[in-house]
């Protein structure tokens, strides 16, 4: 009797395998480029979550949503993190759209305010804490001190570029490589495109390639980089990340609550 019942058990679930992925209502993966904000709304009955390639897709009647939890959570509460209003405070400091500092800030503790990084960096910001000794602020203190060290440290980068790079939107791209590998490998690849006849001016395409290059010992040991192996990689990656997030904050909070007061 016991196999019998194991036996329509997994029979059941297997015809609930095959029609849940070849049935009517069976997942297609929508690209975040579809996302329509409006249609989302509309749809209040989530009645799935499935993870795919490390996005959370919600599932409603059948069709993914196009957004993963931490926008939805955006989308339905007009809140990025329960940090907004110290990120709209502290983004006048360095004039940016509170939500592209919010998006940074999520790409580096997804808003958790005591985590540690493997390398030592703390916080909401992932501050060193020899920055923020260098800063004279205890980055391990409060959320606030954390993010004001961190953007302390996000001025200190654009006086380096400032004079380095002329369009102001080109100098946000490496001051964002920069928080996250460091100047001296920005600048580092910068001396790279510059020598081999890219535009050091600008990222993508670009000085881009050439931080990606300094894991390369042909180019991390040319004689114009100054700071030797670098894995570029992950801070392309960031900046890309970054600013995805940031378009898709700007579509889920009006432009009118983006104001720092």
């Amino acid at each position: 009797m016991i196999k019998k019942l194991i036996f329509l058990f997994i029979l059941l679930a297997s015809i609930l395998v095959f029609w849940t992925y070849n049935g009517s209502s069976a997942v297609k993966i929508a690209s975040h480029s579809s996302i329509d904000p409006d249609t989302i709304r509309n749809r209040i009955n989530l009645t799935a979550m499935t993870d795919f390639h490390s996005i959370d897709y919600f599932i409603y009647d059948g069709v993914p949503m196009g957004l993963n939890s931490e926008l939805l959570k955006s989308l339905n509460t007009q809140q990025v993190s329960e940090y907004d209003g110290l990120i709209r405070e502290f983004s006048v400091n360095i004039n940016w759209d509170w939500r592209l500092l919010a998006s940074l800030i999520c790409q580096e503790s997804q808003f958790k305010p005591n985590v540690r990084s493997h390398a030592g960096a703390y916080g909401l910001m992932q501050i060193m804490p020899v920055t923020g000794r260098n800063f004279g602020i205890d980055i391990t203190a409060s959320p606030e001190n954390n993010m004001k060290a961190g953007i302390l440290y996000i001025n200190w980068l654009y006086s380096i570029f400032n004079s380095k790079i002329t369009d102001k939107d080109e100098r946000l791209l490496f001051v964002l490589a920069a928080y996250n590998a460091g100047p001296g490998h920005v600048l580092d690849a910068m001396r790279l495109a510059d020598k081999n006849g890219m535009d050091p001016q600008k990222w993508n395409g670009n000085v881009a390639v050439w931080l990606l290059k300094k894991s390369e010992p042909q180019y991390y040991q040319d004689s114009v980089v100054r700071n030797g192996y670098f894995r570029g990689k992950e801070s392309v990656k960031f900046v890309s990340e970054v600013l995805d997030r940031f378009e898709h904050y700007k579509n889920i909070i009006p432009v009118e609550k983006s104001h720092p007061f």
